[in-house]
């Protein structure tokens, strides 16, 4: 056994794990004051309105995520983004990219399936995606880590789940479902490289 490289595989996962806090929470952080501040919640404006073509609403397809109503509607979400970015730093080769697949994937699926004339944004699209792929990773593609995850923090996990897929008042089902279901199909067509690259 290599120790060596077993070492260094750790470290770069770690590594990995604070890159994506930075890549996901700061411009959550940074967009919601910006937007509260300066921008006069202009930021908001520009989600996701469903089948839409106009240019705020592609531009929500990709940032959505990053808008957010009020603080208590930002503070729904880091908790548990923190939870599901560390399984991912730490059992994804490429991470950054799997998160920019189910950012556009969940935004994509909000745009298909949301109400017309409706305005979409928060993170929760975005999370609903993340726990998709964990659970179609580990049931389609045996991705043990995920499994293993998915299990010890399966209740939490299922509050989550039960929770945003029931019909609510403000709560974007058409994020949390769509979100869930493009999640699953990137989950179960992921697999998990071993070698020497990490």
């Amino acid at each position: 056994m290599n120790w060596q490289k077993i070492f260094n595989l750790i470290k770069h996962r770690l590594s990995q794990v604070i890159g994506l806090y930075g890549f996901v929470l700061i411009p959550i952080w940074v967009m919601y004051f910006l937007n509260s501040t300066v921008l006069f919640n202009f930021w908001n404006a520009l989600g996701i309105i469903p089948r839409s073509l106009s240019l705020n609403s592609l531009i929500g397809v990709t940032s959505s995520w990053t808008m957010h109503g009020n603080f208590s509607h930002l503070m729904g979400n880091p908790l548990v983004l923190v939870q599901i970015l560390f399984l991912f730093g730490l059992f994804e080769r490429n991470a950054y990219r799997t998160i920019v697949k189910l950012i556009i994937g969940s935004g994509l699926m909000t745009w298909g399936l949301g109400s017309p004339f409706s305005i979409h944004i928060g993170a929760s699209g975005l999370i609903f995606a993340m726990l998709g792929y964990m659970i179609g990773g580990a049931v389609f593609a045996k991705r043990w880590g995920y499994l293993v995850a998915c299990i010890l923090m399966g209740a939490s996990y299922w509050f989550i789940l039960k929770e945003g897929l029931m019909p609510q008042t403000g709560i974007s089902f058409a994020a949390h479902f769509g979100g869930l279901c493009i999640g699953l199909l990137i989950g179960a067509n992921s697999k998990h490289y071993y070698g020497n690259n990490y």
